[in-house]
């Protein structure tokens, strides 16, 4: 993943001990964490999706990025430390290089999912049956633009 931009280093740090929840699925808490000692688990819909003790994983980006309740709950597995962002957006515009470290982790994570959904279309695309509708939705789903983000201002001539 590369290395952790120094300047986390100077955020506040937060203690969460075994079985704290970090990040609520559905709240609105709008923080961004940023790992930097022990596990944490998370989960959708009550379903764990993965265990993380990366020193740098990221957690909260999705609901800040998108500006929607946060997609999954974050639980401390034991003690946990986390730099924490309580004001991502103007963080993140003061510090271009979290931006771009963030961006790199998101774009990570697309090309191991993209590899993922080629691999499933390919095993289902012969298939006859409603199992074959895998590959035509996971197409649309690869290839969906999202209309509610603006376009970027047109720098002019």
């Amino acid at each position: 993943m590369g290395l952790v931009p120094v300047v986390l280093e100077g955020l506040p740090l937060d203690t969460f001990e075994a079985g704290e929840v970090l990040i609520h699925e559905n709240s609105e808490k709008g923080a961004l964490f940023f790992l930097v000692r022990g596990t944490v688990e998370i989960s959708k819909q009550g379903q764990l999706i993965t265990r993380v003790r990366e020193r740098g994983a990221m957690f909260g980006e999705m609901s800040v990025l998108l500006k929607c309740k946060h997609t999954a709950t974050v639980t401390a597995v034991d003690q946990v430390e986390c730099h924490v962002v309580e004001d991502p957006d103007e963080y993140l515009a003061l510090h271009p290089e979290v931006t771009l470290y963030i961006c790199r982790i998101l774009a990570r994570r697309l090309d191991s999912l993209n590899r993922y959904l080629v691999d499933i279309k390919t095993q289902f695309a012969d298939r006859a049956d409603h199992l074959g509708m895998v590959d035509e939705v996971l197409g649309a789903i690869m290839n969906r633009q999202p209309r509610e983000i603006a376009p970027p201002p047109n720098p002019g001539p």
